[in-house]
Parts: C-alpha cells; structure tokens; sequence
C-alpha cells in the first residue's frame, strides 16, 4: 500500500476507519461527509435511538496533544451549527441528539489507535 503522508489522505484513512469502528459498535451511519454552507460534519448516524453526529479527528501521534483537544469551542460552535442546519433542511424534530468524536492515532498506511468519546460536547451556541 502507498505511503499516507499527506493530510487529507490520512485524514480519510480515519474517517474509513471511524465509520468501520462505529458499524463494529451498532451504529447505523446515515451520512458521510455531510456539506452545507455552513460546513461538514464528517459522519451522522444513529446509535440506538440517539442522532449521533460525529467529528473524526485523525493524528499521526499525540506529541501535540490529542485528537479531540483540536475539536475546541469554535469547532464546537461549527458543528453545532451545521447540526441545527441537517435537522431542518431534513425536517428532523429529533429530541435525541449527540457530539461524539472518534479520535485516530494513523501512522502511514495503518491505524494505530481508535477511541469513540460518546457525548464529547453539548450543543454550543
């Protein structure tokens, strides 16, 4: 397999991993990718009865800090938004709703690590 250096290709490395590792699980992914004006979301799916909308984020280590430290206030913020957008472009009156972040340690072509923060923030406003 070819050498994943650059940052959008590990990136995408993680974000096939994050979907596998959350079917693995039981969630049931619905949307990968989501894009409006507003932003991305990179996965949306239910776990159980809950609407997970999930931030993968994807490190080589954690010499920087951890995965989920980048997802900071203004991410938050961000993908709070994007949410309320899903949930009325779709009509969605879904009262169970959910931040998840899904951290992956990659190096080169293979994940290292994977973790699931369920509940990793409340909605921001």
């Amino acid at each position: 397999m070819k050498n994943m250096t650059s940052g959008k290709t590990i990136g995408k490395l993680g974000e096939e991993a994050a979907k596998q590792y959350l079917e693995d699980m039981g969630y049931k992914i619905i949307e990968i990718n989501y894009r409006d004006s507003l932003g991305e979301i990179d996965l949306i799916g239910f776990d159980n009865n809950v609407l997970a909308f999930i931030e993968v984020k994807t490190r080589r280590s954690t010499r920087y800090g951890t995965p989920r430290e980048a997802v900071d206030e203004i991410k938050q913020r961000k993908l709070t938004r994007v949410a309320r957008s899903y949930l009325a472009r779709n009509r969605i009156l879904y009262k169970q709703i959910r931040f998840d972040v899904v951290e992956v340690i990659a190096q080169s072509s293979e994940v290292r690590q994977i973790r699931l923060i369920k509940d990793a923030f409340e909605a921001v406003t």
